[in-house]
């Protein structure tokens, strides 16, 4: 376990201010960037369009649930409103 003290502080210049950090160089970026974006595995034609139509499946059974759920909680209340009158 180390202590907060035993940590490494970076060196300080004669007039006491922390060394300038190197700027980023934007061509290494982007080739790192390519570098990383080969190691991704990328779906297939196939794996997408399964995965979409199953997204648009649950996303229609999750509108008609909803909707279902709504109008029976808006019945009742128009009923329950109802009696009153």
């Amino acid at each position: 376990m180390t202590r907060r003290d035993d940590r490494k502080t970076p060196a300080r210049t004669a007039d006491g201010a922390a060394p300038k950090r190197k700027g980023v160089n934007p061509f290494r970026y982007l080739a790192q960037v390519r570098q990383e974006a080969r190691k991704v595995t990328w779906t297939t034609r196939q794996e997408t369009l399964v995965s979409t139509i199953m997204v648009l499946i649950m996303v229609t059974f999750a509108a008609l649930f909803f909707f279902t759920v709504d109008t029976v909680i808006s019945t009742s209340i128009d009923f329950i409103l109802g009696l009153g009158s």
